[in-house]
């Protein structure tokens, strides 16, 4: 292991961990082309899940006070019942065409928050439980759950730090929920790799406190746009099959 290996991977964690703060999704879609340059995809996935849960723990942990039981009883709940139906039906279906499907909602959905049309028309309280399910239904079967996450908390007229508590605490459950099975399959990567580990959660945690300070100075309208924007690229680089 060279020094460079850790440096990239360390910088990165750092500036996705910073930039990724407001949007509530996207710190595990950047660092993992990254980590899967210098190393083996076994050992990306893996480190890249664990910096993920424990990057989030923290953001819950410096916004815990402000979240929102209701919406997590609503929504978190079935985003795992959806996760586990997705990756059950990960073999059976096209990936690809799922991508795209998503990628292209993600567009539509982003357009309309920056568009300020999202501001107009929120879908229906009564079947706000449909985001929670599709989320984790996607995240099952291509890996990317936190955009359409963050879309639908969006229908939500809520505190940003409301918006930030709730969104961690889903993506944290989904972690923990899929983590101990990679650890299972990859005993062994964890302790081979313990100085990577270490500085990649060192570098992510800096980056999120720096992320906070930006946080703090942003009004509602921009962080909401901020997001839009963020689903958006999603959206993109999902239909154009980049990620």
């Amino acid at each position: 292991m060279t020094e460079i290996n850790i440096i990239i991977p360390a910088v990165t964690a750092f500036l996705a961990a910073a930039l990724t703060l407001m949007t509530g999704f996207g710190l595990g879609t950047i660092l993992t082309p990254v980590f899967l340059l210098f190393y083996d995809v076994k050992i990306a996935i893996l480190i890249v899940a664990v910096v993920h849960l424990l990057n989030n723990l923290l953001k819950f942990s410096l916004f815990s006070r402000h979240i929102n039981t209701e919406i997590l009883k609503r929504f978190g709940i079935l985003t795992i019942t959806g996760a586990f139906i997705g990756a059950f039906l990960q073999g059976m279906m096209n990936s690809g065409a799922v991508k795209v499907l998503l990628g292209i909602s993600l567009i539509f959905l982003g357009l309309k928050e920056a568009s300020g049309l999202g501001e107009r028309v929120r879908l229906p309280k009564q079947i706000d439980f449909i985001g929670g399910f599709l989320s984790g239904l996607l995240g099952g079967l291509v890996g990317n759950q936190g955009a359409i996450r963050s879309v639908y908390l969006l229908n939500y007229n809520i505190p940003k730090e409301t918006f930030i508590a709730t969104a961690t605490i889903i993506a944290s459950v989904v972690d923990i929920t899929r983590i101990p099975l990679y650890i299972f399959k990859g005993r062994g990567i964890l302790a081979g790799n313990a100085t990577l580990l270490f500085i990649t959660i060192a570098a992510a945690f800096a980056g999120t406190f720096a992320g906070k300070k930006l946080f703090e100075k942003v009004s509602l309208n921009v962080f909401r746009l901020y997001i839009a924007i963020g689903v958006i690229i999603i959206g993109v680089l999902l239909t154009l099959m980049i990620i």
